[in-house]
């Protein structure tokens, strides 16, 4: 018989954390027996819908409501659940799913970071930019000293919990040295980084800008994130102006929504930018605009190890993007792509030398094919959902034994 294996994330918003679990789902299901976690939402639902059309008994949980770790806890032990997989997209996620895995007697519970620690990676003085937010404490900025006690209380919270786990996989060298940093013992880290399936086609890059209305002449500039301060919005509009100045056919492609859409929609019109920077919103035709695009950028202030780059490599798309852990680990400098110092969080930073990065393909075809080429080649070599799957696998079995 199969080991059972429940996959588990209590975010409400699984983007990439998601669709990390469906492509192990997919790969794993031949060797586990597989079940999937999550709480209401929108995303959610779909998530689990996709998970139930590959085979994958599914639950919808509200982890966080009273009793819910006993109904959780329920759940494992009615489908006798050997090994619990948590996904955890940012630090404070999924302690009360590894509670009620232990509460419910699950002999190995694994768990996932897919973003290195932020206080490991941010200087202490942009720590009250990044919680100062419309989604944490929107109504004051917090001061240094209160941060300080913050960060403390955080990281004691986020060990107790990793007491309970018997192993932490990290997608990522630099998400695993965030957590080594912040006290997680080394014995139970494993790198495990992150891999995408292969590209199943889609429509032209001719039908894809014709989706859009866009003239032939005009050049792409995709990025695709939700609208957050950690995803360098800000930063990019800072290079904008001198970009079209440059090469005013280009269009910056911005595609997904979040808080901070508002704000970046008013600095766009006060910057008279309206025309070179689209707002998409949500999409399901993503891959199309992969084809469509003829850079892609991302300007994250930290990662770790985002799917959306392997994506665009494997669609060799040159990739322009900030030097932040697991990032810098997919692109290689002048071989598939450019890769500048990040902004801060409030958008400030070199915006010149992001501006050059990304005239730099717009402006030599032949370089832009040469660095699309390697990075598909990159991927295609090590970043591939089979060898993802197979080293999760034997940190599963590992345990089980």
């Amino acid at each position: 018989m199969k080991p059972a294996v429940c996959l588990f994330t209590d975010s409400t918003a699984p983007s990439g954390v998601g669709e990390h679990i469906l492509t192990l789902a997919d790969e794993l299901q031949e060797s586990f027996t597989l079940s999937l976690v999550c709480p209401p939402s929108p995303s959610g639902s779909r998530l689990l819908e996709r998970a139930h059309a590959l085979g994958v008994r599914t639950a919808e949980i509200h982890v966080g409501r009273p009793d819910s770790e006993a109904e959780l806890a329920a759940f494992l032990s009615d489908v006798r659940v050997e090994l619990f997989h948590c996904h955890a997209g940012v630090m404070i996620e999924g302690y009360a799913g590894v509670r009620a895995a232990r509460q419910a007697g699950v002999p190995a519970v694994v768990r996932t970071e897919h973003l290195a620690e932020p206080s490991a990676v941010f200087p202490t003085d942009e720590l009250p930019d990044l919680l100062h937010s419309p989604y944490h404490h929107p109504d004051r900025r917090l001061s240094d000293a209160e941060v300080a006690e913050l960060v403390t209380v955080l990281q004691r919270e986020y060990l107790d919990v990793v007491e309970l786990v018997d192993r932490v996989i990290c997608v990522s060298e630099g998400v695993r040295d965030s957590f080594l940093e912040v006290g997680v013992e080394q014995a139970k880290l494993r790198v495990v980084r992150n891999g995408i399936r292969p590209s199943r086609g889609g429509v032209s890059a001719e039908n894809a800008r014709g989706r859009l209305h866009l003239p032939p002449e005009r050049r792409i500039v995709l990025s695709v994130g939700r609208m957050v301060e950690l995803k360098g919005h800000r930063f990019i509009l800072g290079a904008v102006d001198e970009v079209v100045r440059s090469r005013p056919e280009a269009v910056f492609l911005w595609v997904g929504t979040g808080p901070l859409e508002t704000e970046l929609r008013e600095g766009v019109r006060m910057m008279g930018l309206d025309e070179w920077v689209w707002f998409a919103g949500e999409r399901s035709d993503v891959p199309d605009l992969m084809a469509a695009a003829d850079v892609f950028l991302l300007a994250s202030t930290v990662e770790g190890l985002p799917l959306v780059v392997l994506e665009a490599m494997a669609a060799a798309r040159p990739v322009v993007a900030t030097r932040v852990p697991g990032t810098s680990e997919v692109v290689i400098d002048d071989v598939t792509g450019r890769l500048v110092e990040r902004g801060r969080l409030d958008g400030t930073g070199d915006t010149d030398a992001l501006a050059a990065a990304i005239l730099e393909p717009l402006e030599d075809r032949k370089l832009a094919s040469a660095w699309g080429s390697a990075g598909r080649a990159r991927v295609q070599r090590e970043f591939s959902s089979e060898r993802m799957a197979r080293q999760t696998a034997e940190v599963y079995v590992e345990l089980l034994r």
